[in-house]
């Protein structure tokens, strides 16, 4: 067999890594965390804990509760723009997903409930030592090499970080840590990703656009689908081919098709994004990407349905945004 420590478990992002250190330990295998400290033991976890706890029992919404005892302690409803603010926002959003997780299987879990998981979660991690796997962010493995490497979290909205969509160089810079997180293993390196976040769940999330060509057609994971809806591909409203990538499937034909984009319309989408982005202290890439601009200014959505319909456009953006968009798309003046 391999090593413990000749094993590296990779992620895109620090707050993945709870997931995995949880595992390890039920498991009973040694790990050590590198690059960042283990999730238990961030500041900004240490002090979601604390309002938690005085949290008392809650409303009885545990969801809900958990996002209402953390929005003083950091989670805000639109990532904040700053690398390590992101990265602690992150860490209280893997908190949240940890409550949604505790309801799946116990549906009458309240906020004491949730503080004494996170207590015991806590508890069992063990001290770290070098023998362990180690895990580890993509950013921090670079330099370094193991005999097994598994890359974990493989969707697209991780790797690609979801705020890199609509900016080629920020897609890029996410291909070239892949081949990061590849060119760590000497032996094997094993790719993984889940299209639900609980087994038997809805298949709400799509394989990586990076692992496009690197999967055997014929594999059976080559089966997990590029659509959008029950593994049905969607196709290009130009030329009728499958449509591969987030920005292919927001303007629903391929990057090489020619584009009916209204081009004032463009403009003033982009005016309007700057002024709230501005206003929101957020980069522009928060309020829409420019994917989403551009297929906004292509597919011209006359009502909220239409405009819902587009990808990238969810239920909260649409109660937001959704009166200043439809005005600027029905009314150039």
């Amino acid at each position: 067999g391999t090593p413990a420590s000749e094993i590296a478990v990779l992620f895109r992002i620090n707050a993945q890594s709870e997931t995995y250190e949880q595992a390890l330990t039920e498991a009973g295998v040694p790990y050590q965390v590198r690059g960042g400290e283990r999730f238990f033991q961030r500041p900004e976890i240490r002090r979601a804990m604390t309002a938690v706890r005085m949290g008392g029992a809650g409303s009885g919404a545990l969801v809900e509760d958990v996002r209402a005892v953390l929005a003083p302690v950091g989670l805000t409803q639109d990532p904040p723009g700053g690398a390590a603010q992101r990265a602690q926002w992150e860490s209280l959003l893997a908190l949240v997903e940890l409550a949604e997780e505790l309801v799946a299987v116990e549906e009458q879990a309240d906020l004491r409930r949730f503080a004494a998981e996170l207590e015991a979660r806590a508890d069992a991690a063990h001290p770290p030592t070098v023998q362990g796997v180690t895990l580890a962010s993509l950013h921090a493995a670079k330099g370094l090499e193991w005999d097994v490497v598994f890359l974990v979290g493989l969707v697209d909205g991780t790797l690609p970080i979801q705020h890199a969509d609509g900016d080629d160089h920020a897609i890029e810079e996410e291909r070239r840590l892949l081949y990061v997180g590849i060119t760590r293993a000497r032996r094997q390196v094993l790719l993984s990703w889940a299209l639900s976040r609980q087994p038997g769940g809805a298949r709400r999330r799509r394989r990586s656009r990076f692992l496009h060509g690197l999967v055997p057609e014929h594999h059976p994971a080559s089966r997990i689908a590029v659509g959008e809806h029950g593994g049905v591909k969607q196709r290009c409203r130009v030329c009728g081919s499958s449509l591969i990538g987030v920005d292919a499937l927001k303007l629903r034909r391929c990057g090489a098709c020619p584009s009916d984009v209204d081009t004032e319309l463009l403009d003033r989408l982009r005016v309007w994004r700057s002024d709230e982005a501005r206003d929101q202290h957020v980069p522009a890439y928060v309020v829409f990407t420019d994917a989403t601009l551009t297929a906004i200014a292509e597919q011209r959505p006359a009502d909220r349905a239409a405009l819902v319909g587009i990808p990238g456009i969810g239920a909260r953006k649409l109660d937001r945004y959704g009166a200043a968009v439809l005005a600027l798309v029905t009314d150039p003046d």
